[in-house]
């Protein structure tokens, strides 16, 4: 995705680091692997849920990391879901009554739904800006804008200060601190262009 250049706004110079998210994740292949061999060959299958138990930490170890790359992501149903899967296999492995075929089938599936945010994380999906921003003044987004954006605390922080939640897009806008002093950090998570004049009301 391209976002219209506006004066002020610059890239962000963040860049996604999915080192760990690739190695755990292709661990976690491995160890799913060998509870299907023991299932189906009838042997060692009190190894299971521990196999079952070590891909479940791999995975979530990959999310985790994948999370920590963009703020955005805390608005993703890919998120939301791979928590879900993550909590349930787990929870399932302790139930006698179910089959382990179950948890280890919701292992798989969040196996399919972490890559599938970790890989659009990974390929810098949508676009980040960040403006130079004075922390005395307050967030107030252009009117056109409030349509679909909430503002959540107007006062720069390092949280979240506003979000959008579309079936287009998501996005957060939010701040960091440094030497330098406070950026104003906006980031979109959408295969469409995101137009970033008159984002802002001291813009218009």
């Amino acid at each position: 995705m391209v976002g219209l250049f506006v004066d002020g706004w610059y890239p962000s110079e963040k860049k996604a680091v999915m080192t760990t998210p690739l190695f755990t994740m292709a661990g976690s292949l491995l160890t799913m692997a060998f509870p299907v061999l023991m299932l189906v060959s009838g042997k060692y299958t009190s190894l299971v849920p521990w196999f079952i138990l070590i891909s479940d930490a791999l995975l979530g170890l990959a999310l985790l990391y994948t999370f920590s790359q963009r703020r955005v992501l805390i608005l993703h149903r890919g998120v939301h879901m791979s928590v879900i899967l993550l909590l349930a296999s787990i929870a399932f492995v302790f139930v006698e009554q179910v089959s382990l075929w179950f948890p280890l089938g919701l292992t798989a599936c969040l196996f399919i739904t972490t890559y599938r945010v970790a890989n659009k994380t990974s390929a810098g999906y949508g676009v980040q800006f960040r403006k130079e921003w004075d922390a005395s003044n307050y967030l107030s987004l252009n009117s056109n804008r409030l349509n679909h954006w909430k503002i959540l605390n107007a006062k720069p922080s390092n949280g979240l200060m506003a979000i959008s939640r579309t079936k287009q897009q998501l996005a957060v806008v939010y701040c960091e601190f440094d030497e330098e002093g406070c950026w104003l950090h906006l980031d979109v998570f959408s295969g469409i262009i995101f137009v970033l004049e008159h984002f802002l009301f001291e813009e218009e």
